[in-house]
């Protein structure tokens, strides 16, 4: 580990008293062992260990909140800071072992849902020690950092050594440390050298924001502290009982690459906060409470840093024009719903929108839409591929008529649609999509079955990519992810067979213990589908995940976390695991849920709650039996062949 002496050694010149002499090796370690040690002993009167007892059980994620944890007092009169990680169970007992070994009960006063931190009241009979806390702009990396958990004794913190890795990540909300952090103290302070408290230390992630986000990195060498000074800033309104909320503005932004690309808006919510303030589509972010904004990370960072009910002056470019807008973030937005026309479009002309099949019952048979229509116009915007038409109908505003204008037998007609709601049911069964006749073998494609296992990971998988590839120009994609409860082989046969006729590939992967998934391994689920699509033209829209059990939480969590290649996710006997993050159903980010259950399963019951949620949430979110196959949960003939219509589907419009 990197060491940063001329920062220890002036401190350590400060304790011995002099810098006259030059100081030996073993001087050198002793000395930096007297000054952790009084670092430690400075704040170790304000570390807490907690006690949590009943509270939910655990529902078939990959993990749960400790029955342990740490707190740093912050106030004498007992308010305690801990990690949110410690409460994810909702414990009915919280006890509070104080530094002089007394029990005391503990409530859960606030959260603080945007940087995973918990608010608890104790009553103590005298003034508890409060440590000091250091301003983040006196810190700089590779300065010294020292992490304090209370998880196994009452009476001596844990201590773990490392440095401040960066003062601003999880778009500013954290300081970053190589001291080891886990689950034993989280909680805890991070102090320097002088004893001084940088932040409290609690599990965090730049992509996600659930309480068991960053979980995944514990003891790895990075790990994050939400610093106390800002903590304090907060506290007042935390001490009232009102949680701390991530801010939403309520847009979407042009573009993937957040290092490069501006912050030009792509899509207003519908009465969010940002429409209200009165931005618009094609608005360039250009600054915001006087800090200039030429790229989308720093817009992620301001966004970061700020709460609901916070207010954001914008500096906003609009053409020629400049204009100051401030916009007062909200802790919620409305549920967006997606409008639908109940249209599929001719995949093989990429570069046109041009109507493959209208569907039953839908808005577009309603507005008499016909296939071979090419349509060029939605109100005022060009048409001038698919995806430009699913922006315009996913971004326009609902609840009213629109006209759509198209090519019909090389003479121009607008039609009125009135868009309505994706159903909640399998569509119809719809013809596969051929290859047109004059398409020709694409040269390079490797069809068929073969390993595919990553060399820097432990999970066994298999592709299968389709004759048919050959003359298609994309593909699908299906992630099977198996378990000890939820075998693949025995469909293999199945899911290739209508891999050929519905035109997808087939990734089976396996978790790394052959059991069960861990969420961790959402990585290793997303680096496989971006290697498969690195050698192949895969369909996002058409890309899915499918599980059972443990599998079947991961398909739901990294469909979550990963819409922009993944729009279904398949859920078998399996829930959505406690903590997890469930994101707002975006204009640009299509998810499409199926919970798949046996017939009078105790599951189904439970799963209800959950569903309903996302229901409200405005998800397309289905619900069906799965055959049974005597006690092994399995997928028959019919369910394949149902959930690969569903597959060929997946990007009607």
């Amino acid at each position: 580990m990197f060491k940063p002496f001329p920062i220890l050694l002036i401190t350590l010149a400060l304790i011995v008293g002099t810098l006259a002499a030059p100081l030996s090796a073993q001087d050198v370690n002793v000395a930096e062992q007297d000054a952790i040690q009084s670092a430690v002993n400075r704040v170790a009167a304000s570390v807490v260990q907690i006690e949590t007892v009943g509270g939910l059980q655990e529902g078939g994620g990959p993990l749960e909140g400790a029955s342990r944890t740490t707190g740093t007092i912050v106030s004498p009169d007992g308010w305690i800071v801990s990690s949110l990680f410690g409460f994810i169970q909702e414990p009915s007992g919280i006890l509070v072992i104080l530094p002089d070994g007394k029990r005391v009960a503990g409530k859960l006063v606030s959260k603080d849902t945007s940087r995973n931190l918990a608010l608890l009241k104790v009553e103590a009979n005298k003034e508890l020690a409060v440590p000091e806390s250091v301003d983040r702009s006196e810190l700089r990396p590779g300065q010294w950092a020292i992490a304090l958990g209370k998880t196994f004794s009452k009476e001596v913190p844990s201590v773990s050594v490392g440095i401040v890795s960066a003062t601003h990540r999880v778009w500013g909300k954290a300081v970053q440390t190589d001291a080891k952090i886990s689950p034993n103290n989280y909680g805890g302070p991070l102090v320097d050298i002088q004893g001084r408290v940088i932040g409290i230390l609690t599990p965090l992630s730049p992509q996600g924001a659930g309480a068991t986000d960053g979980f995944e990195w514990y003891d790895s060498g990075i790990g994050f502290a939400v610093p106390l000074a800002e903590i304090e800033s907060r506290l007042e309104t935390m001490q009232e009982g009102q949680d701390l909320q991530p801010g939403l503005l309520g847009i979407n932004l042009k573009g993937k690459d957040i290092v490069a690309d501006a912050a030009e808006i792509a899509a207003v919510r519908y009465n969010s906060p940002a429409q209200v303030a009165g931005i618009q589509e094609k608005d360039i972010l250009i600054g915001a409470n006087g800090r200039p904004i030429e790229r989308q990370a720093q817009l992620k960072h301001i966004l970061g840093e700020a709460y609901a009910g916070d207010t954001i002056a914008f500096r906003v470019k609009r053409g020629e024009e400049e204009l100051d807008i401030s916009v007062t973030l909200a802790a919620e937005l409305i549920p967006y719903e997606r409008p639908y026309l109940g249209i599929l479009l001719d995949r093989n002309t990429p570069d046109s929108a041009v109507v493959r099949q209208t569907l039953e019952e839908t808005a577009a048979q309603k507005a008499e839409i016909q296939p071979g229509d090419q349509i060029v116009k939605y109100d005022d915007t060009e048409i001038e591929s698919p995806q430009s038409l699913r922006l315009a109908v996913a971004t326009a505003e609902p609840d009213v008529p629109h006209n759509i204008t198209l090519l019909r037998e090389g003479e121009e007609k607008t039609l009125e649609v009135n868009p309505g709601s994706r159903s909640n049911t399998f569509l119809p069964e719809v013809s596969p999509q051929d290859a047109s006749e004059d398409a020709e073998v694409i040269a390079g494609i490797t069809t068929g079955e073969s390993d595919f296992q990553l060399a820097e990971e432990q999970n066994n998988a298999k592709l299968f990519v389709p004759e048919v590839a050959k003359k298609l120009p994309s593909l699908g994609l299906v992630v099977l992810l198996g378990d000890a409860e939820f075998k693949l082989e025995p469909a293999r046969e199945a899911w290739q067979k209508y891999a050929e006729q519905f035109g997808f590939a087939v990734l089976e992967i396996s978790p790394a213990s052959g059991t069960r998934w861990t969420k961790p391994e959402t990585s290793v689920v997303r680096k496989m589908i971006d290697r498969v699509r690195d050698n192949y033209t895969i369909d996002a829209a058409r890309t899915v995940a499918i599980g059972g059990k443990s599998g079947g939480a991961m398909a739901l969590i990294h469909g979550f976390d990963n819409r922009d290649v993944q729009n279904g996710a398949v859920s078998i006997e399996a829930g959505i695991p406690r903590g997890a993050n469930i994101p707002d159903n975006e204009p640009l980010e299509r998810l499409e849920i199926v919970f798949l259950s046996r017939e009078s399963s105790e599951g189904a019951a439970q799963l209800q709650p959950q569903i309903e949620a996302l229901q409200k949430m405005k998800f397309t979110v289905i619900t069906d039996e799965v055959s049974r196959n005597g006690d092994q949960l399995s997928l028959s003939d019919s369910d394949i062949e149902k959930l690969s219509n569903w597959v060929n589907t997946l990007d009607s419009i």
